[in-house]
């Protein structure tokens, strides 16, 4: 029973029974329009070949041009226009529906000359039908009825698409847009034309040649019964054409061209001019039906699976694919077309980013997989209280909303409360930045503006919203000065790294340095890394940083060693997206290779935040990097939600303890118990220790006494630039450690 369903429903999709979507349906209705084109082209070429052919063989012939019955200049016009009438009315219906097809195709608003051009076509079309009082119109026998009814139907539908051709473009030009049942009925009637057309010729051609046939079965007779086939190719063409260029419905084809084969077959016999048509044509007749029906079938599944694809293609253009609301691209162009137009709706508009802060807690609590539906219910709640407003997802946990600037608040409101119910008990907090832009500002830069607003609260408990004012113009330009300066910085050496000294804790000599980017520029002065890191971490360039500091860090090594130098190991810091926007181990690789540089004087820091959000991935390059030989250091520890999964998951050359255990350190005797601890569970998993943020000899005593390894903090020197770091070594300030074997420090 369930395969005999199947198969039911199987015939039913194939048939093209189950309905189509608006898209679906338009973008089949389009590749009509589009085959209409090449078919149209095709028709008045062959037309026109045919307008010659008939002059040359009817009316230049002087036999027919000196004929009593044409004679004078009426007379010549009447030769001529009975010879050629249905190839230029062919000719006529072709041109306009050529015109309207590249007229449609165009995305562009119809100027009032290609509106103009449509009308004069259409009208053209409409008044051709007062032509047929030129034709000649006769219902004396069978045989002429059958021609004569097919001329009327001919010159009844040119008019119909001039009439299709007109109302559509009146409908463009009131409504900015296509009509797709208007086009569609545009395609039918041209459909329709070329029917009407190949149905006329081909039963002319047929007729005709039947008077020709004698009774006599003569060779020449034979001859000429085996050529009648031949004479309804125009009728087979046509067919062909509406058939398989012009794609309908299966179910459509099939109706449709079984009809028009049965019935021209039909009024053959009915007119008494197909009792010699042979067996084996009229096999070859029936054959060419069916193998038309499959093929047009064929070409149906294929511009369905084709407009399908194309549908998910736009679909996943402006549609975030997590979430399922539009991304901010969608609402970039959406408020730019609105520009274009000078859309009023404008006026009172404003841009709200939306964050929830430690949304983080949510992947750290019920893991990934629970993230992903909090932030598809959230995108929901987003919806639900910004009803009729453009949503779209910027990334992450951010989210951008185009809406009125009348009520917003209360729709913040109800957000927030949505949020809180989304929670279920989690802390997470909603933080929304506003902006209302001028008149036609980049959209782009107007959603920065919102998400900057947003950023200036986002440590700030108990703060929902904040609106973008004047004072925060500054550093907004500040923000947009480092984005859009940052190549230029990196090529002229603007940003460098400086190096902070690490020591022995036992001998307080120096045994490594980390290297810190700092930023000297030539508008701005001095940028502390908090000044650029956040931002290029938030516009996803901090790889560019890390590169050039790896750069410049080896570039610098090989001219210390170049001068006959000792150097020291420096440890380097990545970012989580470094992982993710370029290959660091290959940089890492190709940089030490082109400088020349042993591995064993380069660390690598990773920060335990990077962890916790790419953990599959980062742990796979770190596997490659320690496989090749380089030390690996855990930055920050302790300053995330999950220090102690991380020891249990990962492999460490060095732990680096944040310096947040470090504050308050002579008052609560807490921070010591846990650094304690936090180094004994180290040692105990094979991992050596450095602290940071050491300040006070009392802080540096303590660490040596409970087995801290390496010690780093302004107690022993804040980071230097290389000249002033060289300097230092060169006067004693800090010496270098002869327990730099580094292979012996893991």
């Amino acid at each position: 029973m369930n395969q005999v369903k199947k198969a039911f429903f199987y015939v039913i999709d194939l048939l093209g029974f189950k309905k189509n979507d608006k898209y679906v349906t338009k973008y089949l209705n389009d590749a009509n329009i589009k085959s209409s084109i090449y078919m149209s082209f095709i028709i008045v070429a062959i037309e026109i070949w045919m307008i010659i052919r008939q002059i040359v063989t009817y009316v230049a012939p002087e036999t027919y041009w000196t004929n009593p019955e044409y004679d004078g200049f009426f007379g010549k016009i009447d030769l001529l226009f009975k010879n050629t009438s249905l190839y230029l009315l062919f000719i006529m219906g072709s041109v306009a529906v050529f015109v309207f097809a590249i007229t449609y195709l165009r995305s562009e608003k119809m100027k009032k000359s290609t509106a103009i051009v449509n009308y004069v076509i259409g009208s053209l079309c409409i008044s051709w039908i007062f032509l047929l009082f030129a034709e000649t119109v006769n219902f004396d026998n069978t045989i002429m009825r059958f021609d004569s009814i097919c001329l009327i139907a001919l010159y009844s539908t040119l008019p119909l698409l001039g009439i299709s051709i007109i109302v559509h473009t009146f409908y463009r030009m009131q409504k900015g847009e296509n009509s797709t049942p208007l086009s569609i009925l545009v395609i039918i009637c041209f459909a329709l034309l070329c029917l009407v057309f190949g149905f006329k010729v081909g039963y002319s051609d047929f007729a005709s040649l039947d008077k020709k046939i004698g009774d006599a079965w003569t060779a020449e007779n034979i001859l000429k019964r085996f050529d009648r086939i031949k004479m309804i190719t125009c009728f087979l063409t046509m067919v062909l054409f509406v058939g398989c260029i012009l794609i309908w419905k299966p179910y459509i084809s099939v109706i449709m061209l079984t009809t028009i084969f049965f019935g021209f077959a039909l009024m053959l016999k009915k007119s008494g001019l197909n009792r010699e048509f042979l067996e084996g044509d009229e096999i070859n007749y029936y054959t060419f039906l069916i193998s038309l029906s499959v093929i047009s079938i064929s070409i149906y599944r294929q511009r369905l699976a084709d407009a399908k694809k194309e549908q998910k293609l736009e679909h996943d253009s402006i549609f975030d694919n997590l979430v399922d609301v539009h991304n901010y691209k969608y609402l970039a162009r959406t408020v730019n077309n609105m520009q274009k137009v000078n859309d009023p709706s404008l006026n009172d508009k404003m841009y709200l980013f939306i964050n929830v802060v430690n949304f983080r807690t949510i992947n750290d609590h019920k893991g990934f997989d629970a993230g992903n539906k909090f932030l598809k219910d959230f995108a929901s709640n987003v919806e639900d209280a910004f009803q009729g407003d453009i949503v779209s997802r910027q990334a992450d946990d951010h989210f951008v909303v185009l809406t009125s600037t009348i009520g917003y608040m209360d729709r913040i409101n109800i957000l927030s409360s949505l949020l809180d119910e989304l929670a279920d008990g989690l802390f997470v907090q909603l933080k929304v930045g506003g902006y209302i832009p001028k008149i036609n500002e980049d959209p782009t830069r107007s959603m920065d503006k919102a998400r900057y607003a947003c950023g200036t609260i986002k440590k700030k408990y108990g703060v929902t919203y904040c609106e973008y004012d004047l004072k925060m113009d500054e550093g907004f330009r500040k923000r947009q000065y480092i984005i859009n300066n940052l190549d230029e910085a990196i090529r002229n050496d603007w940003i460098q790294a400086y190096y902070q000294p690490v020591v022995w804790s036992e001998s307080k000599e120096l045994c490594g340095v980390e290297a810190l980017a700092r930023w000297i520029d030539p508008n701005y002065g001095f940028l502390s890394p908090a000044d650029f890191i956040p931002i290029l971490e938030d516009t996803r360039l901090i790889h560019k940083l890390d590169s050039h500091i790896i750069n410049f860090v080896c570039r610098h090594m090989r001219n210390a060693l170049d001068r006959g130098r000792t150097i020291v190991p420096v440890s380097i810091n990545f970012s989580r997206l470094d992982f993710e926007l370029m290959d660091a181990p290959q940089l890492l690789r190709d940089t030490l290779e082109k400088y020349e540089i042993d591995k064993e004087y380069v660390h690598v820091e990773i920060t335990e935040s990077a962890l916790s959000d790419e953990e599959g991935k980062l742990n796979k390059s770190i596997d490659q990097l320690k496989k090749e030989g380089y030390a690996i250091w855990l930055d920050d520890f302790g300053s995330g939600y999950s220090s102690l999964n991380v020891l249990k998951d990962y492999e460490f050359d060095v732990v680096k303890i944040d310096m947040k255990f470090l504050s308050n350190f002579d008052k609560n005797e807490k921070s010591k118990d846990v650094i304690d601890c936090i180094i004994r569970l180290s040692n105990r998993l094979g991992m050596r220790t450095l602290t940071e943020g050491v300040e006070t000899d009392q802080q540096a005593k303590f660490l040596e006494s409970i087995g801290c390894d390496r010690l780093q903090g302004y107690l022993f020197g804040k980071p230097f630039k290389l000249e002033d770091f060289e300097a230092k070594i060169d006067n004693g300030e800090l010496i270098i450690s002869d327990k730099l074997l580094i292979n012996k420090e893991r």
